[in-house]
């Protein structure tokens, strides 16, 4: 079963010195792009994660959820116990909100720009 889990965000108070940790450790290749690194794996085309400063507190490494309806699925998780912590972020692949669940773990709801569905 793939995983549900479509993208990684590292947020941290020091972006350049995780990416070069990342970079250094791990062999993954940065590629800055203003206000985030993208990381991709050495040998792969497409990134699979980034770093960035922290966002509202978050802190670490924030999965992503990709999801049909964004405003439904930030819906649902609030009926069910979540806490918003920003809602509709535009970025260059798509929107996001980020959560965080009861036990108090981030996660990011992000439903793809419609450019990128037909390019699947």
């Amino acid at each position: 079963m793939p995983s549900p889990f479509v993208w990684f965000d590292n947020l941290g108070e020091d972006r350049l010195a995780t990416t070069r940790f990342l970079r250094n450790a791990f062999g993954w290749v940065p590629n800055d792009i203003g206000p985030m690194t993208f990381l991709t794996a050495e040998g792969q085309e497409k990134p699979f994660a980034a770093t960035s400063e922290t966002l509202n507190g978050i802190e670490g490494w924030v999965p992503y959820l990709e999801v049909d309806d964004l405003n439904e699925a930030v819906e649902n998780a609030k009926k069910h116990g979540a806490e918003v912590i920003a809602e509709n972020l535009k970025g260059p692949a798509g929107d996001a909100s980020f959560i965080r669940d009861p036990g108090g773990a981030p996660l990011a709801l992000w439903k793809r720009a419609q450019e990128l569905k037909s390019s699947q």
